[in-house]
């Protein structure tokens, strides 16, 4: 099962509505008028990630605005120090190129999990 750890939370926004269903972990763009889409392309701009898991239509918690989490929701390889951008999955990986949305700088990854610290 996906984990989130706020470790140091920035601010959670709880308001709006998901269009499509978002996992745990995930990462979301604002699509409309409080209308939040997980996000899939690294050049897009995001807003925050998912505090939980969400169906569409649901009110999601979205921590943004900072702070330091832990999660095992990520792809590839990841060193301490890389930036970090979402996947086309949703999921933080790093491998910035040009043109791509730097959301988070990764802290450790251990056992699985990466502690990084959230930049949108």
């Amino acid at each position: 099962m996906a984990f989130l750890n706020p470790n140091h939370r920035g601010l959670a926004y709880g308001d709006g509505y998901m269009q499509g269903a978002g996992s745990c972990g995930q990462i979301v763009k604002l699509v409309g008028n409080d209308l939040f889409a997980v996000n899939t392309d690294p050049t897009a701009k995001s807003f925050g990630v998912l505090i939980k898991d969400y169906k569409n239509g649901e009110m999601p918690g979205i921590f943004c605005m900072g702070g330091i989490y832990e999660t095992d929701v990520f792809e590839g390889t990841i060193n301490p120090d890389d930036d970090l951008k979402v996947s086309a999955n949703g999921k933080l990986t790093a491998g910035i190129e040009e043109g791509d949305e730097v959301v988070a700088r990764a802290i450790s990854v251990s056992r699985g999990a990466l502690k990084f610290r959230l930049l949108i």
